[in-house]
């Protein structure tokens, strides 16, 4: 509901074919916690993998 059906890197609508991923890997020191998950679709978690976020959205050209 708060993603309002949307992949969070994407925008694109989630579908029936999505992952929940962890915001901050567990490998990298991310909690098991509401507070880091996300919806992704497959496709953008299986690209994300155990990257950092900021890494993983600046190869998106999302950030600077």
């Amino acid at each position: 509901r708060l993603q309002k059906g949307k992949c969070t890197c994407c925008k694109k609508p989630l579908g029936n074919n999505y992952h929940l991923d962890h915001i901050m890997p567990l490998a990298l020191g991310g909690k098991n916690e509401d507070s880091n998950m996300q919806l992704l679709r497959q496709q953008c978690n299986n690209q994300k993998c155990m990257k950092h976020p900021v890494d993983f959205m600046r190869e998106r050209g999302l950030l600077l």
